[in-house]
């Protein structure tokens, strides 16, 4: 839809190429929409995508109407109608999509109630404006002679807001953030705020193909593939790295490992784990499983990569040479206030077994067996398995 009303510059020749973009982009996103399931990510970034794509469905649809109508002037009323109703459709959409990029990079703005209602409140204000524009022109209030630009103005404007606190807020976290693998994820969203934007430039000048529909599109089929991608490398319930992921990492940066800049490798075990799952049931077990990752999450930094390896055994690998014994007390520090935070009815612990590799020519089975014996050791000396 364009940016004003223009059905009087519009020619029945560019129809069936409007109509058939929307069709095709229809299309797309209702396949899309199928791609989406509940384990792709966190509860919370896939309900807000499933929305965004949601929202999206229901504009081309509109614009659909839209097209009838103004390819043919068969209803100047209904054409400046279903115009002002897109308008408050798109500032649905980019406060649907700024939710999404905050659930996506875990923003303070989700993070209660309170704070989303009140960055709601832009959007409330599209809704009101648009309503009254509506009622407006079918003459239930005044006679139609509001100014029509005026409403795209104002709705441009909460549009605009979200847009640039989204790509704002996710530059910030990105340049903040220590982990370089997550940092990289923040680019998805500054990608998908741009093609909308260059959809929008577009729209003011051809009015002829719907550029915003299009710009759209490839937004959502980036969050799909990046989606995708980090499920593919992501454990299902702990939501770390996965055997593959590690495995693949390892032999990336197998070779690059020497006397000054070793790979360690860190087995870490949970405890007397099959107790907890006889005694407390499966449920139970995968708390502790999540809790332990979360640690982890919190213990990691620059140059670390963590993952679950299998079972109740996790890994990590430490590029850039930490001291084992700070690492082993840290995370353990971690997991005993983790745990005391989702007050387990017994004690959590684990055992750690540490290896490291200065020579790229080892292999990696051998010091993936030294960390096991390590970790065995380890398990001895807490009294966690009987010698003799």
């Amino acid at each position: 839809m364009p940016a004003i009303s223009t059905q009087y510059h519009l020619s029945d020749a560019f129809e069936p190429l409007y109509i058939s973009i929307l069709v095709i982009c229809m299309i797309i996103a209702v396949r899309v929409y199928g791609r989406v399931q509940s384990n792709i990510a966190r509860e919370s970034v896939t309900k807000s995508f499933q929305r965004i794509i949601s929202v999206y469905m229901v504009y081309i649809s509109v614009d659909m109407m839209w097209a009838a109508f103004a390819f043919h002037t068969l209803n100047l009323t209904m054409v400046m109608i279903l115009e002002y109703i897109e308008s408050g459709l798109l500032s649905l959409f980019t406060f649907c999509w700024f939710l999404f990029a905050e659930h996506y990079i875990r923003g303070f703005v989700t993070g209660s109630r309170r704070t989303t209602v009140l960055f709601a409140l832009p959007y409330i204000a599209t809704i009101f404006t648009t309503g009254i524009y509506v009622i407006n022109e079918i003459g239930l209030a005044g006679n139609g002679g509001l100014p029509k630009n005026l409403l795209f103005m104002l709705n441009d404007i909460p549009d605009l807001f979200y847009l640039l606190f989204a790509l704002c807020h996710t530059l910030l976290r990105m340049f903040r953030e220590k982990y370089k693998a997550r940092r990289h994820r923040y680019f998805v969203i500054i990608e998908c705020i741009i093609y909308p934007a260059i959809g929008a430039g577009f729209s003011f000048f051809i009015y002829t193909v719907p550029y915003i529909i299009l710009g759209i599109l490839p937004s959502i089929i980036a969050v799909l593939i990046d989606l995708q991608n980090a499920n593919i490398y992501t454990d299902a319930l702990t939501r770390i790295n996965n055997r593959y992921r590690v495995d693949e990492y390892l032999d990336q940066n197998w070779e690059h490992c020497s006397e000054k800049k070793p790979i360690g490798i860190y087995l870490i075990d949970i405890d007397k784990f099959k107790i907890i799952n006889d005694r407390y049931g499966h449920l139970e077990g995968d708390r502790v499983l999540v809790a332990l990752a979360d640690s982890m999450k919190k213990m990691a930094c620059e140059g670390m990569l963590i993952g679950r390896f299998g079972g109740d055994e996790f890994i990590l690998i430490d590029s850039e040479n930490h001291d084992p014994e700070e690492i082993r007390r840290e995370l353990r520090q971690f997991l005993k206030e983790t745990a005391a935070e989702r007050q387990f009815g017994f004690p959590v612990t684990i055992s750690i077994g540490y290896a490291a590799c200065t020579n790229p020519l080892e292999d990696m089975k051998n010091v993936k067996a030294r960390a096991d014996a390590s970790l065995y050791e380890d398990k001895k000396r807490q009294g966690v398995v009987r010698v003799g």
